[in-house]
């Protein structure tokens, strides 16, 4: 009796130093470098975004902040390392809603489902838009729909399973309009086309590093957005909603920061602290460019919301 009370008070004691270690790594956080994957290629909109606000998480966190791209497999392999790194916030991942939806869904086992991020807040959003040379004789969504209705409209799109080809594909299922999709590489290969006149339309994400240049200065035109309420920064451009195409999956392309399901709340509590912080400053906003910062900070939990919407209607319209 008496060596098991002892056994018992020892084990007692043990899981109280165990439980008041963890609680005090977790309320040190961080006592050293956090490292954020972009399991994309540098230069693309998520890391040029990720890199504007990385300085401003080192002086909120006090620690520096290193940004690794890991590309390949439609961001796969940097999500899968992020995955299956230790849940303690010092591994996070700047990924996509596509990067980090689509892969499980598309090729199955890769290491990680959606349920692997808990996003600490939004970095960026761009809508997918449908776009015209400025020269089209399409003045309007409705007159490039109506030729639709009457004869093929080429459309090009980056990649047949990227968000504007899934959003594409569903849009023609959907309705007797006669689109050719036209599958080209990237958002860079997408505009090339259209300028160049290869395609007659192009529908892809409004980014700050190919779209919104050529829209801002003119060699393109915006004819429709594919998101439920109008952009900010293009309040005259219709939805496809209002137009009468309803139902389509989700079309926002975002990215955001985020941690391990398991990693402990304190820690998630502090980075996505430290994200408000750095999303509402109006230098960052200002660096990102009006039309990818979020007009508001988005935490976590709404983050989390959106990334499920949207892998659910990729699911549907893949499946």
């Amino acid at each position: 009796m008496k060596f098991a009370t002892v056994a018992a008070v020892g084990a007692a004691a043990l899981v109280a130093s165990c439980s008041a270690l963890g609680s005090e790594g977790s309320s040190d956080y961080p006592s050293g470098s956090v490292s954020i994957i972009v399991p994309v290629p540098a230069g693309s909109s998520t890391d040029l975004s990720t890199r504007v606000v990385a300085p401003c998480l080192e002086e909120e966190l006090g620690t520096s902040v290193v940004v690794e791209n890991r590309e390949g497999g439609s961001g796969a392999v940097g999500n899968g390392v992020f995955a299956q790194a230790e849940a303690d916030g010092y591994t996070l991942v700047s990924t996509t809603a596509a990067n980090a939806a689509l892969p499980p869904i598309l090729e199955g086992n890769v290491g990680y489902t959606v349920d692997d991020f808990r996003p600490v807040g939004m970095i960026g959003v761009a809508p997918v838009v449908l776009l015209v040379p400025a020269d089209s004789p399409f003045q309007s969504a409705e007159d490039l729909f109506a030729a639709a209705e009457s004869g093929t409209v080429t459309v090009g799109v980056p990649g047949m399973t990227s968000v504007p080809g899934i959003s594409v594909n569903a849009l023609i299922d959907r309705t007797d309009l006669q689109i050719e999709p036209v599958p080209f590489d990237g958002n860079g290969g997408t505009m090339a086309a259209l300028v160049s006149g290869e395609v007659q339309a192009g529908y892809m994400s409004a980014d700050g590093g190919v779209a919104l240049p050529r829209i801002e200065s003119g060699e393109v035109r915006v004819l429709a957005t594919a998101v439920t309420e109008p952009i900010e920064t293009m309040p005259d451009v219709p939805t496809l909603e209002s137009l009468g195409y309803s139902g389509l999956p989700y079309a926002d392309s975002f990215w955001f920061l985020a941690a391990q399901p398991e990693t402990p709340n304190e820690v998630v509590t502090t980075l996505e602290d430290a994200m408000e912080t750095c999303m509402t400053s109006e230098s960052i906003a200002s660096e990102l460019g009006e039309g990818v910062a979020p007009s508001s900070f988005i935490d976590g939990a709404e983050v989390k919301k959106r990334l499920e919407q949207a892998a659910g209607d990729y699911a549907e319209s893949v499946g």
